[in-house]
């Protein structure tokens, strides 16, 4: 009850400050639409067919008797939409993955996953603007869910789920040099296991409120502060799984050079849990990004952070995220990608009613390579290999090797 009166005070509050935005005039710019193959047409199609070999599909450990390797099929179909009017962009993208493990029997040899991203921006006046971003994903049997905390984030699921993430964002230009913006987020994640979603069912509340000022044409300062009011289905004693999370952060964006650009956010924020126990975090995320020749960029970017945990036992992880990109055209028709992530997670802030084990530490790595040849702007060729470690003092500790090669259809 308590978090229920909290919820609704913070939604009350922040919907005043959003209507009070909607009655004023305001301005920025409309999101601009993807490009699609044919750029006559507003929507596009893809079918991906590939095979490939997995050497540990159940991400077992190394000493595990059990583990095992497989040949795998892969059918991706992709659906692409952009829809530009005079005030208003509307987009979305959806991807249906299967992966059959020929080594797996039953319903266990497919993994399926349903992957739904929506925008929409609209601009009201010529000083105001409201963009909304869904994104859905639906997961059988998955393996791994790259998560969006600024960076790409590994992190391991058990068993089937939904999970969606919605975003709006009112933003209003003040002059032409302040600009202010309120926003509202709503996660929401649901296991099909009873077992698994009594301690990771939850909804999480993010409302926003920032200030940005334009100090020159290459350089940007912010001031934000953020809530986050996390909330369990299956709470615990005193509410002691449920949260309220203020975080204040200062943002600089700067364009060095035609060719070097950077951000960087550094503040902190304070949890407090249901059964009245707080915990203090520093939160900061940076990251870089140059192009070093026309056909070719990289960006590095690393963030520090207090996360909701879904360890059992464990109500949060302090949580440092690395991350590198890299895309090069080696000719016009060959592109190549290189990614590496690595993520240091630190859990507290343990459930009151268990006897904690310290502050187990995890480390997770992902590196990524990938080739693609363009025969024709219909036809193209893909090569891609994915190295995982998991190296968790929580058990569940593994490596994993993976390759496949396909031929992707465009219309």
């Amino acid at each position: 009850m308590k978090h229920f009166n909290q919820m609704r005070k913070l939604c009350a509050s922040w919907t005043l400050v959003v209507v009070g935005l909607m009655l004023s005039s305001l301005a920025y710019a409309v999101f601009e639409p993807s490009q699609l193959p044919d750029p006559s047409r507003r929507w596009s199609v893809s079918a991906l067919v590939s095979g490939g070999y997995d050497d540990n599909v159940y991400t077992s450990s190394s000493d595990d008797p059990n583990k095992k390797s497989s040949g795998i099929t892969v059918v991706e179909p992709k659906f692409y939409l952009n829809y530009p009017m005079d005030q208003t962009f509307i987009g979305l993208r959806y991807a249906y993955n299967a992966t059959y493990y020929w080594d797996r029997t039953g319903s266990d040899a497919w993994d399926q996953s349903h992957i739904a991203d929506f925008i929409a921006s609209h601009r009201f006046t010529p000083r105001l603007q409201l963009d909304v971003t869904d994104s859905f994903r639906r997961g059988l049997q998955p393996e791994l869910v790259d998560m969006s905390t600024g960076v790409p984030y590994i992190r391991q699921q058990n068993g089937d789920y939904y999970y969606n993430n919605l975003i709006g964002t009112l933003t209003y230009n003040l002059t032409r040099l302040w600009t202010l913006s309120v926003g509202m987020g709503w996660e929401y994640w649901s296991y099909d296991e009873a077992t698994v979603a009594t301690d990771n069912d939850r909804n999480i509340y993010s409302p926003n409120i920032g200030i940005n000022y334009t100090v020159n044409p290459s350089t940007t300062i912010g001031l934000y502060f953020r809530e986050s009011l996390v909330e369990y289905s299956t709470p615990g004693l005193n509410d002691a799984r449920n949260s309220h999370t203020e975080t204040v952060y200062l943002s600089l964006i700067h364009q060095f050079n035609p060719k070097l650009s950077g951000q960087i956010n550094a503040g902190g924020g304070v949890t407090e849990f249901g059964d009245d126990h707080s915990s203090t975090s520093p939160y900061a995320s940076g990251s870089l990004t140059y192009r070093y020749a026309p056909n070719g960029t990289v960006t590095v970017g690393s963030s520090y952070f207090l996360y909701t945990s879904d360890q059992y036992g464990y109500r949060s992880a302090d949580t440092l995220a690395t991350f590198l990109q890299l895309n090069h055209m080696i000719t016009p028709k060959l592109a190549a990608t290189l990614g590496g992530t690595y993520i240091r997670s630190e859990y507290g802030d343990p459930d009151p009613w268990l006897t904690p084990l310290g502050e187990p530490k995890s480390d997770a790595y992902r590196v990524n390579l990938g080739l693609n040849y363009a025969f024709t702007r219909w036809l193209s060729a893909e090569l891609n290999y994915t190295y995982d470690r998991v190296s968790s003092q929580l058990g569940n500790s593994y490596d994993r090797n993976r390759v496949w090669v396909g031929v992707r259809v465009t219309y």
